[in-house]
């Protein structure tokens, strides 16, 4: 008897098959890595390969741009102008040896498993033994390469983070996250939360489900994403191409949601979800960022993102960014890590990436955990 394979696995595919023959730049303005393929659990896994990253890059291709780009990109637009030259200068004297370090480490060559060239990818829960075999089948395929996985966060996959752990690979900080179970009556008694639902039910705003939006928004939407993302935040964000939201929209690679005001749309949504791992994310959202605040299309997407987790039952991941927004809607912040694996790889490498990566363990998390205070 003929069954027909789950949607989110047809999409998988499709972005795999294309990006293989195509590259990362199919899919990201700026992601100009090569894309392979390795099989884990019974299933291919995108893997994801960059020889030269120039500094533009994305960072959710590029190691570099994760840790030394994006955090001087984001001193530098957090300061006046009068304190630019001076950051600058003080930014050299410590990203200076940290680049070196960090060219030493050969870590922007890394071999990336499952790199879906999104900011949060969802794994399943692999064991170790699933784990154990891909490690040693990429050692053969990538002997000078180190590898390495992005999202590793204890409380969304704990038995993939001992895998891991007990394989060998080491945790590295990279960014602090958000974490929200809607199951729990507690999430929807935050003022927050409850305003912004009421927020959402004004239908002022109109909400497009994905069957409602058609091809010739796809232009639309993209500068909507753009307009936060890469105009308001950083060029460093993932640049995501119209081939990209085309094939969302014919295949729900991300599920896709929209807001309309006086008759055109003004805010986007793209929801990720792998149901059997029971979490859900959203990598992709923006607004017209020139409309009044009063008309909250942030508030309202987040709100559709939240209902959208509870409706389908699924743990809601917020991502990273705007800490006091998602913590006052029931966000709890998790360090997340990038796992690496380098023990195949020179001394001179391997002491350069321990070295980096004890700066980061040392640093990164007070310095992470500040900064959601803040």
């Amino acid at each position: 008897m003929h069954t027909s394979l789950p949607p989110r696995v047809v999409a998988d595919a499709l972005w795999l098959l294309t990006a293989r023959s195509r590259g990362g730049q199919h899919w990201l303005n700026n992601a100009t890595c090569d894309i392979d393929a390795v099989e884990i659990a019974g299933q291919s896994q995108p893997v994801t390969l960059l020889d030269q990253s120039s500094w533009q890059e994305s960072y959710v291709a590029s190691p570099r741009s994760t840790w030394l780009r994006y955090p001087r990109q984001e001193t530098l637009r957090q300061v006046g102008p009068a304190w630019t030259q001076a950051i600058k200068l003080g930014s050299c004297a410590i990203f200076g040896p940290l680049s070196a370090l960090f060219k030493a480490s050969k870590l922007d060559q890394a071999a990336i498993i499952a790199n879906h060239l999104v900011s949060t990818n969802l794994y399943p829960d692999w064991s170790a033994t699933e784990i154990s075999t891909v490690t040693n089948k990429l050692l053969n395929t990538y002997p000078q390469r180190p590898l390495m996985m992005r999202n590793i966060c204890p409380q969304v996959n704990p038995e993939l983070t001992e895998s891991l752990l007990s394989a060998g690979w080491q945790l590295f900080p990279s960014r602090m996250i958000y974490l929200c179970d809607p199951q729990q009556t507690s999430v929807w008694k935050h003022n927050h939360v409850k305003q912004d639902a009421r927020l959402l039910d004004n239908h002022e705003v109109e909400v497009f489900t994905h069957e409602q939006l058609q091809m010739q928004d796809i232009a639309v939407l993209q500068q909507l994403y753009r307009q936060l993302f890469i105009d308001k935040h950083s060029y460093l964000n993932p640049d995501f191409s119209a081939a990209f939201f085309e094939l969302c929209l014919e295949t729900q690679f991300l599920e896709m949601h929209a807001l309309r005001w006086q008759g055109r749309l003004v805010g986007v949504l793209g929801i990720y979800t792998h149901p059997e791992h029971g979490w859900l994310t959203t990598p992709l959202i923006g607004y017209d960022t020139s409309l009044p605040k009063e008309l909250g299309l942030y508030r309202r997407l987040m709100a559709l993102l939240l209902k959208t987790a509870k409706d389908k039952k699924l743990k809601l991941h917020y991502s990273s960014g705007a800490s006091q927004f998602k913590r006052a809607r029931g966000g709890i912040p998790q360090l997340e890590y990038t796992a690496i694996y380098n023990r195949h790889l020179s001394t001179t490498t391997v002491q350069s990436a321990a070295l980096f990566g004890r700066l980061l363990t040392t640093f990164a998390p007070a310095i992470l955990k500040k900064a959601d205070r803040l």
